[in-house]
């Protein structure tokens, strides 16, 4: 009973910006974010890239095979995995990927979110409450469909 869109893929509005990157991807969100990280890859410059994934526990963790792989090549990457729902988990990875993310803030990162529109709906004001400047927030552009 759903209504499916099918369609050429489209721009999701982010794009990179210079400085130091904190990318906070929830679930498949994270597929843009990695485009970002291939990009900084395929040029570096110096930046450091935090890269926080989150996911309900290590089971669901998205293409965290890539992830790792990306990891290893390059020492500017930081890979920071968040479960909200995964009593085995570090302390330090426990909770949603903002909570965690918000803890690996620092300097003047620009901030990335991508993922599931429950996240991000209340994304922009949780990371405002956290210090970071309005003009280092980047959301995906949402598509009306409507």
């Amino acid at each position: 009973g759903e209504l499916l869109h099918l369609g050429p893929p489209v721009d999701t509005g982010l794009s990179l910006h210079g400085g130091d990157l904190l990318l906070i991807a929830g679930g498949t969100g994270l597929a843009p974010l990695r485009a970002i990280v291939e990009q900084v890859a395929a040029d570096p410059d110096g930046r450091r890239v935090t890269v926080v994934a989150g996911s309900r526990d290590v089971a669901g963790l998205y293409d965290a095979v890539t992830l790792d792989r990306l990891q290893q090549a390059n020492d500017w990457l930081t890979v920071v995995p968040a479960f909200s729902h995964d009593p085995l988990a570090e302390p330090r990875e426990r909770g949603d990927a903002l909570t965690v993310a918000i803890d690996h803030l620092h300097g003047e990162q620009q901030v990335y979110v991508c993922g599931p529109p429950a996240m991000l709906a209340g994304s922009r004001l949780r990371l405002l409450a956290a210090g970071v400047p309005a003009d280092r927030i980047h959301l995906p552009e949402r598509i009306p469909w409507r």
